[in-house]
Parts: C-alpha cells; structure tokens; sequence
C-alpha cells in the first residue's frame, strides 16, 4: 500500500507541474543578444600559461642581420655562398671560384671567412716535371718554367737577366 501512495503522489506532482504556465519573456534586442553572445565563457580550470605566438610577419629578424652594412656573394662549383659584414660598408670581400689557378672560392664579412665546399685540383700536379713546368709556363708565363718547358739548362740566369 505504500508503494501505491508513494506512486501517486509521484503522478500528482508531475500532472501539476505539466500543468503550469511558464513566464512569457520578451524577445531580445540586437544590443542585447550581442552583450549576451559576446562575452567569453568564462572556466573554472586553471589557465595554464601559453607561450607567445610569433606571426611570421612580425618575427624578430636574427640578431646581426638587422643592420648589414655590405655583403658578398662567390660563385662556386655548386652554387653561391654569402655573409653579411656590420663593421663597415669595406668588412665584405668575395673570391669567384677559379680552378685554374688553384682559386677555391671563398667570401670574408668582418674578418669571418666562408670557403665554396668543393676543393679544387691544383693545377699542373701531375705528369712529369716537364710537363708541370710547361703547364705552369702556359698559366703564368713564369720566366723560369716556360725556359725549362723549352728544355733550357740555364733558366736562372736567362730569367734573371
């Protein structure tokens, strides 16, 4: 019996509140929708701390490259290289890449050099030492190779006269 009592107070209870009118409210406003809608949700969790977010187009440029005063570019076997001098407009020199005279190619910015990563084969190193001095001879016109290319005995003193 008292399970029956207990169920029909349970009905009468939510006949009643079926039953019962809900309070009309007023349609909101533009103003107020937006007050409502624009406010952040706010959280009970602890905010952990984010780190900054950097944009690309406001990113710290590296430091010494903000004031570069010159630059210098080589030509090399695969490529360029280049460097950035801020001492002066004068701190940036460049070499080309020129095997043959035994030029590697390298740049120097405020006394900081940058050598082209291909070595170069010196010239004239090998054959016999006939033919070295005649390579060299050709390249240069060093007196004292070309008179032994020619087969010369006296080449010092020839050259020296």
């Amino acid at each position: 019996m008292k399970k029956s009592w207990i169920v029909a107070c349970v009905l009468l209870f939510v006949a009643i509140a079926g039953f019962a009118e809900t309070p009309s409210t007023p349609p909101l406003t533009p103003a107020a929708l937006a007050a409502i809608l624009g406010q952040p949700a706010a959280s009970c969790a602890p905010q952990q701390q984010q780190s900054p977010v950097l944009l690309a187009a406001k990113r710290p440029k590296p430091k010494g490259w903000e004031k570069s005063l010159c630059t210098a570019t080589a030509n090399c076997e695969t490529g360029t290289i280049s460097c950035s001098g801020n001492n002066s407009t004068a701190s940036c020199t460049a070499v080309d890449r020129n095997c043959s005279i035994g030029e590697q190619g390298h740049v120097t910015c405020d006394g900081v050099t940058t050598v082209c990563p291909t070595v170069c084969v010196a010239p004239c190193s090998t054959g016999t030492v006939l033919e070295k001095a005649c390579c060299q001879c050709n390249l240069t016109g060093d007196c004292f190779n070309c008179c032994r290319c020619e087969g010369g005995i006296r080449c010092a003193i020839q050259c020296n006269s």
